[in-house]
C-alpha cells in the first residue's frame, strides 16, 4: 500500500486492521492511484529540471551572444569614429559612389577642396556632382571621357592631372571598390599638386636660364681665353726676335729683363690656361668610368719626369675608382707636380699611398720638402695662392684650386698635414662607389692595409 495513504490511514482510522474487508478493494485502487500520481509527479519534476536547465543555457548564450554583439557595436563604431578622423585629417579630398550614381561618402577635404554647396551633398545623387565640379575645369571634356571610360573596364584604376580654371592643380587617382568579389562603387581621390607643379616649372624655367647662361660663360670664356692669348703669342715671339737678332747688342741687365719678360709671358699664358679649366669643372660635366689608379698614377708620374734627385715611390696598391678620367688624372697631376717644384732637399722623397675606411678610399701624397706653416694651411687652396714670390717658383696659384674643386664635385674631401721644416702629407677622398661584385683583387687589398 502507498505510503502516503496509509500515514492518513493511520492518522483518521487508527489501526488498518479494523478497516472493514469490503473497503479493501477501495483501498488497493487508491493506493494505485497515489503510486500513478508520484510516478508522474516525478516525470514532470524530472521534465521541469531538464527544461529548466535548457532556459539556463539558452539564456547564457542569449546573454553571451549580446554581450559580443554590444562588444561587436563598440568596436565597429570606434572603427568607424577611427575611419572618419582618418579621413578628415587627411592632405587628399576622397568621394566614393556606387554603380547606381548614389553618393556613399565623402571627408572634409574633399568638400573644402571643391566648395561643393551643402544642397549638392545632401541630394546624395553623382549625378548633381559631376556637372558642378565639371564647370570648375579647364578641359571638361577630358574629365567625362575619362569618367566614361570607365563604364567599358569598370576594374581600371587611373591617375590624372587635372587644371582648374584658378590656376589650381589637382592630382586625380580613382579605382574600384570590390564587395564580395564584386564591384559596388567607386573610390575618388584629389590631391592639390599647385605648389609642386609651380615648383616643377619654376625649377624647368631656372635650369634653362642656367644652361643659357652656363652657355655663355663657356663661350665667354673661350673668347677671353683666345683675345688674352694672342697679344701674348706676339709679346713672346717679339722678345724671341728680340733676343734673336740683337744678341750681340744686348747687355747682361737687357737679356735678363727680356729672359724675365719671356717667363712672365708663359706664367700669363698658363694663368689663363688655368683659368679656363677651373671654369670648365662643375660647368662641363664628364663621363663617369672606372679607372685603375694603379695603371694612371704610374703614368702620371713618368710624365712629369721628375729630377733625378727626387724619388717618387708608389708604396699602396692604388684601387679602382669610378669619377672621370681626364678629372682625377688633374688631381694626381697637381699634387704631384706641386712636391716636385718645392722640394728644397737634395735628396727628394714623395710616397704616394692609399687605405680603404668607411665607404671612402683615402689617398696621400707625402715629401720631405720645405713644410707648409699651419697658418697657411686653407689659405693654398684658395684661388691665385701661393707662397713664394711668383719670380721664385713658377706658378698661377691655381693647381691646388682645382684639386680641392674637383674632389669636393666627386664627393670627396682635401686637406694637408704639415709642419715648417718637416715637410707635407695632402690627403683627399673619393667615394667607393664601385658595386661590390665589380671589386677587384687591388681593392681588396687595398682595403686590407
Amino acid at each position: 500500500m502507498n505510503k502516503l495513504l496509509q500515514r492518513q490511514i493511520a492518522k483518521h482510522i487508527g489501526d488498518s486492521s479494523a478497516i472493514p474487508v469490503e473497503f479493501l478493494p477501495l483501498l488497493a485502487s487508491i493506493s494505485d492511484a497515489y503510486d500513478g500520481f508520484d510516478a508522474d509527479r516525478r516525470l514532470v519534476e524530472r521534465s521541469l529540471d531538464i527544461s529548466s536547465e535548457e532556459l539556463t543555457e539558452i539564456n547564457r548564450r542569449l546573454r553571451k551572444e549580446i554581450s559580443d554583439r554590444e562588444a561587436t557595436d563598440d568596436e565597429l563604431r570606434h572603427s568607424v569614429s577611427l575611419l572618419t578622423a582618418t579621413l578628415d585629417s587627411t592632405a587628399d579630398g576622397i568621394l566614393v559612389d556606387d554603380r547606381c550614381g548614389h553618393i556613399k561618402g565623402f571627408n572634409k577635404k574633399f568638400v573644402a577642396m571643391w566648395q561643393v554647396p551643402e544642397s549638392i551633398l545632401a541630394s546624395g545623387q553623382a549625378d548633381s556632382l559631376l556637372p558642378f565640379m565639371l564647370e570648375q575645369l579647364q578641359c571638361p571634356e577630358k574629365t567625362v571621357a575619362n569618367v566614361q571610360h570607365f563604364d567599358a573596364d569598370p576594374m581600371a584604376e587611373t591617375s590624372v592631372v587635372i587644371h582648374l580654371k584658378n590656376g589650381r592643380v589637382f592630382d586625380r587617382y580613382s579605382k574600384p571598390q570590390v564587395l564580395d568579389g564584386q564591384i559596388v562603387g567607386r573610390v575618388w581621390c584629389f590631391r592639390d599638386i599647385t605648389a609642386q607643379t609651380r615648383l616643377v616649372q619654376e625649377l624647368e624655367n631656372a635650369n634653362q636660364q642656367f644652361s643659357r647662361v652656363n652657355k655663355e660663360l663657356t663661350d665667354f670664356a673661350y673668347v677671353v681665353s683666345h683675345d688674352l692669348k694672342a697679344p701674348l703669342r706676339g709679346i713672346k715671339t717679339l722678345a724671341g726676335w728680340i733676343i734673336a737678332d740683337c744678341a750681340d747688342q744686348l747687355g747682361a741687365e737687357a737679356k735678363e729683363q727680356l729672359s724675365l719678360l719671356l717667363n712672365r709671358v708663359d706664367r700669363m699664358h698658363d694663368l689663363i690656361d688655368g683659368i679656363l679649366q677651373y671654369s670648365r669643372i662643375g660647368r662641363i660635366t664628364e663621363e663617369e668610368t672606372r679607372v685603375d689608379l694603379s695603371e694612371l698614377v704610374p703614368q702620371v708620374v713618368d710624365l712629369l719626369a721628375a729630377p733625378e734627385h727626387i724619388e717618387i715611390t708608389i708604396r699602396d696598391e692604388l684601387p679602382v675608382v669610378e669619377c672621370g678620367r681626364t678629372r682625377i688624372t688633374q688631381v694626381f697631376q697637381n699634387v704631384i707636380s706641386n712636391a716636385i717644384k718645392y722640394m728644397d732637399k737634395p735628396r727628394g722623397h714623395i710616397t704616394i699611398g692609399c687605405s680603404g675606411d668607411e665607404g671612402c678610399w683615402t689617398f696621400r701624397v707625402t715629401d720631405n720638402g720645405p713644410g707648409i706653416d699651419e697658418k697657411y694651411h686653407e689659405r693654398i687652396f684658395q684661388l691665385f695662392q701661393t707662397l713664394s714670390p711668383r719670380d721664385d717658383r713658377e706658378s698661377t696659384g691655381i693647381g691646388l684650386t682645382l684639386v680641392k674643386k674637383i674632389v669636393e664635385l666627386n664627393g670627396g674631401r682635401v686637406w694637408v698635414e704639415s709642419a715648417l721644416g718637416e715637410g707635407s702629407t695632402f690627403f683627399f677622398t673619393l667615394p667607393q662607389r664601385i658595386h661590390e661584385e665589380l671589386q677587384n683583387e687591388k681593392l681588396q687589398t687595398c682595403s686590407a692595409r
